[in-house]
C-alpha cells in the first residue's frame, strides 16, 4: 500500500482537508460518499453504497479477507503468459479503470476480490481468497501447477 493510500477499495487519504474519503463509480461517474475523520467509516460506507447502488453480487471480497494471513502470489506458467497480461493466476489488467484486478470462481460464480495499482498486491489477495474459500490444499496444487 502506497504512503496515503488506503487499505480498503473505494477509500482515499485527502491530503488537504486531512481526512478519508469514500468514492464510488455508477454508470461512469465518480460520486463522492462522504468525508471521514476514521479510513474505517469511509470503507463501511463505501460498502453500503456498492450494496446499494451495484447490488450485493458486485460487492468485493476484500473485506473478507481481512482476517487472511499473507499468501504468497500463485505465478502462471511462462507457456501461459501473453504479453501486456498478468504473470500471476487470477489476475488481470482492467483498462478501464486502469487497475490490476483479482478474482476468483467460487460456485461456478466469478467475484471481484478487488482493484489495485500493484499486480503483486492484487496476486497476494487472490492467493489469500484462495486460501479463505478453498484451503490450503488448493492453494498448494495451484502454485504447483505453475
Amino acid at each position: 500500500i502506497k504512503e496515503g493510500a488506503s487499505k480498503y477499495t473505494g477509500v482515499s487519504f485527502h491530503k488537504r482537508s486531512n481526512k478519508w474519503q469514500a468514492q464510488i463509480e455508477i454508470e461512469g461517474k465518480t460520486r463522492r460518499i462522504g468525508v471521514y475523520e476514521d479510513e474505517e467509516e469511509a470503507a463501511v460506507d463505501y460498502a453500503r453504497a456498492i450494496f446499494k447502488y451495484k447490488g450485493a453480487h458486485q460487492q468485493s471480497l476484500l473485506d473478507d479477507l481481512k482476517d487472511v494471513p499473507i499468501q504468497s502470489p500463485i505465478p502462471k506458467s511462462a507457456s501461459r503468459i501473453k504479453e501486456g497480461a498478468s504473470k500471476y493466476a487470477g489476475v488481470t489488467f482492467n483498462k478501464k479503470m486502469n487497475r490490476w484486478q483479482a478474482q476468483i470462481q467460487i460456485e461456478g460464480k466469478t467475484r471481484r476480490i478487488g482493484y489495485y495499482e500493484d499486480e503483486e498486491e492484487a496476486a497476494v489477495d487472490h492467493a489469500r481468497a484462495i486460501f479463505k474459500y478453498r484451503g490450503q490444499g488448493a492453494l498448494d496444487k495451484a502454485r504447483n501447477q505453475s
